[in-house]
C-alpha cells in the first residue's frame, strides 16, 4: 500500500468523523427543541413553578451532556416534592384557616382555636400533642365540612380535570408527537417505539417526565458511543502516524545504508586499483621468478581480503535491513486490518445514522445530503429533476382509533408501497411524522405527476386492516420542478404549498406546483 492510499484512507474517516459529529449535533438540537417545548407549554400554570421551568431552559441549551443530566434529576426530584415543600413557607394562614372554617357551625372563639390548631399542625406536626389533634378533630367533626382535593404540582399541571376554560396540548400528547415527527436513527428503532407505547392514551399523565428523563439518558448513552468511537479514530489515526513515522524512518536507514554499501564498493574499487598498480611495480622490479610470485602472491591476498571485508558488510546489511522490512510489514498488516475493522464500524454506524427507525426508508438527514447532490449535478448538467412531498391524509386518526403501532404498522406499508414505484436512480426519504419526500432525477413535471399519482393509487388500493376491519388510507402530495434560478429551499415550499392545495382540495390527490 503506498503513500497516496494512506493519504485516501485518512481523508475517508476524517469525512465519516464529520458526518458523525454532525449527526449527533442534529440529535442534540432536537433534544434541545423538545426539552424548550415542554417547558413552554407547561410555563404559566403555577407561577412558583416558572422559574424551575426557565432553569430548565436555560440548562439544556448547554447541549446533551452529564452535568445537564444531573441538573436534570435534581429538577425533577425537586420538581416531585415542589407541592409538599410550598407548604412549608413562612407565612400567616391564620385567616386563610378561618375563612375555611367559616362553613362549620363554630363560633368565632372556636374557629379561632381551630384555626390555631391547624396552623401548628402545617408548622411542626411533631410539637403537636395527642390532646391538641384530638381536640382539633373534635373542632373539625362538628359537620362534615365540602371535602376539596389538594392535588400536588404535577397534577395541577397535567393530570387534574380540566375545565372548559383549560385547552391546549398535555405534555404526553406534545413530547409523543415529536417523537412521531422526529426521524431517528436506525439502531434506536426499539427504544423509541417502547417510550412512544408509555406515552399512549392509558398512560399516566406525568409519564412524559419519565420518558424524556429516559430520552435524555438514551441520548447521552448514544453520544457516549459516538465519543468513544471518535475516541478510537483518533487513537488509530495517532498510531497511523507514527506508523508512517517508522516507514519513514525506515526508508532514510534503507538509503542510508544503499549510500553506505556505494561508499564501501568505491572505496573497494579504490583499494584493488592500488593494489594491481603495486602488483605491476612489483613485477618490473622483480629480478627472478620467486620473487615475482611472492610479490603477486601477496597483493592477491590484499585484494582477496578487501574483497571479502566488502562482501561481509554488504551481508551484514542485507541481513539488518531484511530484519527490518519483516518487522515493518507485520506492523504494516496489523494497522490495515485495524484500518479495515474500523472503517467497517464507521461505515455501518453512518449507515444506521441514515436510517429511519419505523419504516427502514432513508432518514431526513440521508435526504438532507442526497439532496445537495442532485442539486449540485441538476446546477451542472441542467437534467430535469422534481421533488415530490407527501404527507398521509387524516394520520392522527388512524393514532387516535386504532393505537400507535397500527400507525407505525401503516408507516411501514406505505413506505413500501411508494419505494416500489420508483426506479433505482430515484430517492425516498422519510421526512418526519407522516410526511415522506421523494426526488425523481430525469423527470419533467407532468412525467412527475403521471408517476405520483400511480403511487397515490397503490397507496389507496393497498387494503389495510385492523382488527379484521378495513382501515381506509389516503395520501396527498405536491410536485415541484427544479426551474431557472431555484435553490432546494424554494423548491421544497413550492411542493408543501402544491400538497396543501391538494389537501384543500379535498385530499387523496396530487397537486403540480
Amino acid at each position: 500500500m503506498n503513500e497516496k492510499d494512506w493519504k485516501e484512507r485518512y481523508e475517508d474517516l476524517l469525512r465519516q468523523h464529520e458526518s458523525e459529529d454532525e449527526a449527533n449535533r442534529e440529535l442534540k438540537e432536537l433534544l434541545t427543541r423538545t426539552i424548550i417545548r415542554l417547558t413552554l407549554a407547561a410555563n404559566g400554570l403555577d407561577s412558583r413553578l416558572d422559574p424551575h421551568l426557565k432553569g430548565v431552559r436555560d440548562a439544556v441549551r448547554g447541549g446533551v451532556n452529564d452535568k445537564l443530566k444531573s441538573k436534570l434529576n435534581a429538577l425533577s426530584d425537586g420538581l416531585l416534592h415542589f407541592s409538599e415543600d410550598a407548604g412549608e413557607e413562612d407565612v400567616d394562614t391564620t385567616g386563610d384557616y378561618i375563612k375555611l372554617l367559616n362553613s362549620l357551625q363554630l363560633n368565632k372563639k372556636e374557629a379561632q382555636e381551630a384555626a390555631g390548631l391547624m396552623h401548628q399542625l402545617a408548622d411542626d406536626p411533631s410539637q403537636m400533642e395527642i390532646g391538641q389533634f384530638s381536640r382539633l378533630v373534635q373542632l373539625l367533626s362538628r359537620e362534615q365540612p365540602v371535602k376539596v382535593k389538594k392535588t400536588g404540582l404535577f397534577e395541577r399541571l397535567l393530570g387534574g380535570p380540566q375545565g372548559e376554560h383549560e385547552q391546549g396540548p398535555k405534555p404526553n400528547d406534545i413530547l409523543l408527537n415529536l417523537l412521531e415527527q422526529a426521524s431517528w436513527p436506525g439502531h434506536w428503532g426499539d427504544e423509541i417505539n417502547q417510550l412512544k407505547r408509555r406515552l399512549d392514551g392509558k398512560a399516566s399523565t406525568d409519564a412524559w417526565s419519565e420518558v424524556l428523563r429516559d430520552l435524555l439518558e438514551l441520548s447521552a448513552k448514544s453520544y457516549g458511543q459516538v465519543q468513544m468511537e471518535i475516541k478510537e479514530a483518533e487513537d488509530f489515526l495517532e498510531e497511523l502516524t507514527q506508523r508512517l513515522q517508522d516507514l519513514g524512518v525506515h526508508l532514510q536507514s534503507a538509503h542510508d545504508g544503499r549510500n553506505q554499501i556505494i561508499e564501501h564498493g568505491r572505496s573497494l574499487s579504490e583499494k584493488v586499483t592500488g593494489h594491481v598498480g603495486d602488483l605491476g611495480e612489483s613485477v618490473q622490479a622483480a629480478t627472478d621468478l620467486q620473487q615475482l610470485k611472492t610479490a603477486v602472491r601477496d597483493r592477491l591476498s590484499l585484494i582477496q581480503s578487501n574483497i571479502d571485508d566488502y562482501l561481509q558488510e554488504e551481508k551484514q546489511w542485507h541481513r539488518k535491513t531484511e530484519a527490518s522490512e519483516q518487522e515493518l510489514k507485520h506492523r504494516l498488516a496489523k494497522l490495515e486490518k485495524e484500518s479495515s475493522e474500523l472503517r467497517s464500524r464507521m461505515v455501518e454506524a453512518h449507515h444506521m445514522a441514515l436510517i429511519d427507525a419505523v419504516t427502514g426508508l432513508p432518514n431526513r438527514l440521508a435526504y438532507e445530503e442526497r439532496v445537495e447532490q442532485e442539486y449540485a449535478r441538476w446546477k451542472r448538467f441542467n437534467d430535469p429533476l422534481c421533488m415530490l412531498v407527501w404527507d398521509i391524509d387524516d394520520f392522527k386518526s388512524i393514532n387516535d382509533r386504532f393505537g400507535h403501532q397500527a400507525g407505525d404498522k401503516a408507516l411501514r406499508v406505505i413506505a413500501k408501497s411508494l419505494q416500489s414505484r420508483l426506479r433505482v436512480t430515484d430517492f425516498i426519504a422519510r421526512y418526519g411524522g407522516e410526511e415522506f419526500v421523494c426526488l425523481l432525477c430525469g423527470t419533467k413535471g407532468g412525467e412527475a405527476l403521471k408517476v405520483a399519482d400511480e403511487m397515490r393509487r397503490s397507496v389507496e388500493t393497498n387494503g389495510f386492516h385492523s382488527a379484521g376491519k378495513p382501515v381506509p388510507v389516503t395520501i396527498s402530495c405536491g410536485i415541484a420542478p427544479f426551474t431557472g434560478s431555484d435553490s432546494i429551499d424554494s423548491v421544497f415550499l413550492r411542493a408543501d404549498k402544491a400538497l396543501y392545495e391538494a389537501k384543500k382540495a379535498g385530499k387523496n390527490r396530487c397537486q403540480l406546483g
